[in-house]
C-alpha cells in the first residue's frame, strides 16, 4: 500500500473507527494519473454520511467518504460508484457481499423513464436552446447547464445507469461512437448552436415538440 493510501486508511480508522474501507475510482481500476485523487469509502458507526477531502500531510489529494455501517448490508443505487472497488480493510467480512449487492443493483438497471418525464426533459432542453440563442451571460450559463444534464439524460433515457463523465464517455466511445462524436463536438468551447441542437436531437430524437420548436425559431 502506498504512503498516501496508508495515511488515509489510518485517518479513517483513528478518527471515525472505520472497519470496512474501499478504494474506488481511477486508482482502483488502474486508469489514474499522478494527479488523480484517492477516492476512498469507509464504513463506520456514524449517524450520517461525512466527507473528508483535506490533503493532510501526505502526497496526493483525499476524497474520503464515511458512510453509516448499515449501508453495507442495505446498499442503494446511490452507491453504485463503488462498484469495482478494491477492498482495503474488511474486519467484519462485509466488503465482498456489499460489492456483490451493488453488482445486482446495477444489473437490474435504473428502470424506464415515463413518456411524461421524457417529454418534460425534452421541453426543458428546447427552452434552454431558445435562451442560449440570446447570446448573453445567462444564455452562456444555461448552455453549460444544458450540456451537463444532456449526458445524464442520454443514459437514463436508454435505461442505463449514469456513472459520471469518465466512465460514461468511455462506454459511449466504445459502444456508440456516432453519439460520442456528437457530444465531443457540442462540448468544445467553440461549438456552434447547431452542434448543440444536433446533440439534443441525438439524446431525445426528433419528436413533435422538437419539430415545432425548430419551426418557431
Amino acid at each position: 500500500m502506498d504512503p498516501t493510501l496508508s495515511a488515509i486508511v489510518e485517518e479513517a480508522q483513528r478518527t471515525y473507527g472505520a472497519h470496512t474501507i474501499l478504494l474506488y475510482g481511477s486508482r482502483a481500476d488502474g486508469s489514474h494519473t499522478p494527479e488523480s485523487d484517492y477516492d476512498v469509502a469507509a464504513f463506520a458507526a456514524v449517524a450520517e454520511e461525512r466527507q473528508d477531502n483535506s490533503k493532510g500531510d501526505c502526497d496526493g489529494r483525499w476524497d474520503l467518504f464515511i458512510y453509516p455501517e448499515s449501508m453495507l448490508q442495505h446498499p442503494t443505487s446511490e452507491l453504485l460508484k463503488l462498484r469495482g472497488s478494491r477492498i482495503i480493510l474488511d474486519r467484519r467480512a462485509l466488503g465482498a457481499p456489499f460489492l456483490s449487492q451493488l453488482d445486482a443493483i446495477h444489473a437490474e438497471g435504473p428502470g424506464n423513464i415515463s413518456r411524461e418525464d421524457r417529454s418534460v426533459r425534452q421541453n426543458w432542453a428546447l427552452k434552454m436552446l431558445a435562451r442560449i440563442r440570446r447570446n448573453d451571460i445567462e444564455g452562456n450559463y444555461r448552455r453549460v447547464w444544458l450540456l451537463m444534464l444532456l449526458l445524464e439524460d442520454y443514459f437514463e433515457l436508454q435505461n442505463r445507469w449514469y456513472q459520471g463523465p469518465k466512465k460514461s464517455f468511455a462506454w459511449m466511445k466504445e459502444h456508440r461512437p456516432a453519439d460520442f462524436t456528437r457530444f465531443d463536438q457540442a462540448l468544445r468551447p467553440d461549438a456552434s448552436l447547431n452542434q448543440i441542437e444536433m446533440l439534443v436531437t441525438c439524446v431525445f430524437g426528433e419528436g413533435d415538440a422538437y419539430v415545432s420548436a425548430r419551426s418557431a425559431s
